[in-house]
C-alpha cells in the first residue's frame, strides 16, 4: 500500500510540474535559459542536502543522476523535451524527501523521448534489488537505472549505434553495483590484521591536462607512482587497491566520466607495470560526483579551476598486511 501510495504521489507531482510549466510533450521543445536555472538551483539543493548527511544516498544519487542527465542534454542542445523531463524527475525527488526523508525513489519512469532498452540489465537491477546488502550499492544502482533511461533516450533519438557508449557506461556500472554487493557478503573478506589506508593525489600533478593516457604522466607524477608501488610491494600481503578516479565540475557528464575513469586506468597500469598484481587492483571512475570543496564563483575563470583543484584527484584504498 505505500509503495502503491509513492508510485500515484510521483504520477501527480509529474503532471502539477508539467501543467505548471505549460509544456506539451511534442519533439521540438529546446532546452532554455529557464531549464538550466533550474537545474543549477536543484544541484545547490542536492549539494547541501549531501553535505548535511540529510535523506537516504540512494534517493539523492537518484536525484544527481537525473541532474546530469539534464546537464549534458541541455548543453547538447536537445530538443525532444528530455532536459525538462529529466528535471522534474529530480525535482519530485527532492521535494518528496523534504515531505518524507524515508520516501521510496525506487520507480524509475521512462520519459516521453527514451524507450526501454537493454532488458538483461534491467532484470540484474532487480535481482540487485533483492540482495540483503543492497545498501552497499544503493548509489551505484541508483546512477546504473538513470543511465539505462538515458541509454533509451540516445537509442530514440539516434539509433543503437549511437547509443551503444552509453550502454558500455550502464554495464560497468552494474559490474560496479555486484562487486560492492558481493565484497559487502564477505566474498572478498579481510584477512585478519587487515589494515585498510586511503591515500589521495592530485591529477594536476600526475597529468598533463585533460590527457588521462600512460605517456600522459608528468615525470614528477611517474616518480609520485614509483615510490607508492616500490611501498607497496614492502607489504605483507595486499588483498585489495580501489583506485578511484575524481574530476572537477567544469565540462560535460560524459566527459567527466570518462575523463576519470581513463584517469584510474592509467594509474592501474603504470602501478601493474612497476610489478603489483594486476588481479587487485580495481580502478573506477566517478567523474564529478563526489566534490570535496564547493566554489561559489560560478563562471569559467582561472580563480574557479584552481578553487576547484582539490576536486581532481585519483582516491586510493588500500588493504592488506603490512610487515
Amino acid at each position: 500500500m505505500t509503495n502503491e501510495l509513492s508510485r500515484v504521489k510521483h504520477a501527480l507531482l509529474i503532471l502539477m510540474l508539467t501543467a505548471l510549466s505549460g509544456v506539451a510533450h511534442a519533439d521540438n521543445r529546446p532546452a532554455t535559459a529557464e531549464n538550466l536555472a533550474a537545474i543549477e538551483r536543484l544541484q545547490r539543493t542536492l549539494q547541501q542536502r549531501e553535505f548535511a548527511g540529510t535523506g537516504n544516498s540512494y534517493a539523492l544519487a537518484k536525484a544527481g543522476a537525473w541532474l546530469d542527465f539534464a546537464l549534458d542534454e541541455y548543453y547538447e542542445q536537445d530538443r525532444t523535451g528530455i532536459v525538462q523531463d529529466a528535471t522534474d524527475e529530480a525535482a519530485v525527488i527532492l521535494a518528496q524527501l523534504d515531505a518524507q526523508p524515508g520516501f521510496d525513489a525506487s520507480a524509475t519512469p521512462h520519459p516521453y523521448a527514451s524507450e526501454r532498452v537493454r532488458d538483461d540489465l534491467w532484470q540484474q537491477v532487480a535481482a540487485m534489488k533483492q540482495h540483503p546488502q543492497l545498501a552497499c550499492a544503493s548509489r551505484k544502482l541508483a546512477e546504473l537505472e538513470v543511465q539505462l533511461v538515458w541509454t533509451g533516450h540516445e537509442k530514440w533519438e539516434s539509433g543503437w549505434d549511437h547509443a551503444a557508449p552509453y550502454a558500455r557506461i550502464a554495464e560497468n556500472l552494474a559490474h560496479e553495483a555486484q562487486q560492492q554487493l558481493d565484497a559487502c557478503a564477505g566474498k572478498h573478506a579481510p584477512a585478519t590484521h587487515t589494515v585498510v589506508e586511503q591515500r589521495s593525489l592530485s591529477t594536476d600533478t600526475l597529468f598533463a591536462f585533460d590527457r588521462s593516457s600512460v605517456e600522459s604522466l608528468s615525470p614528477d607524477g611517474r616518480r609520485r607512482l614509483d615510490a607508492l608501488a616500490d611501498e607497496l610491494k614492502t607489504w605483507k600481503t595486499i588483498e585489495r587497491i580501489q583506485l578511484s578516479g575524481h574530476t572537477d565540475r567544469l565540462g560535460s557528464y560524459r566527459h567527466n566520466q570518462t575523463l576519470s575513469l581513463q584517469r584510474a586506468e592509467a594509474i592501474k597500469h603504470h602501478l601493474v607495470s612497476r610489478g603489483l598484481r594486476a588481479d587487485v587492483i580495481e580502478a573506477d571512475g566517478q567523474g564529478a560526483a563526489r566534490p570535496i570543496v564547493q566554489c561559489r564563483v560560478q563562471r569559467e575563470t582561472a580563480a574557479l579551476i584552481e578553487c576547484l583543484q582539490p576536486n581532481r584527484r585519483v582516491e586510493i584504498v588500500i588493504s592488506g598486511q603490512r610487515q
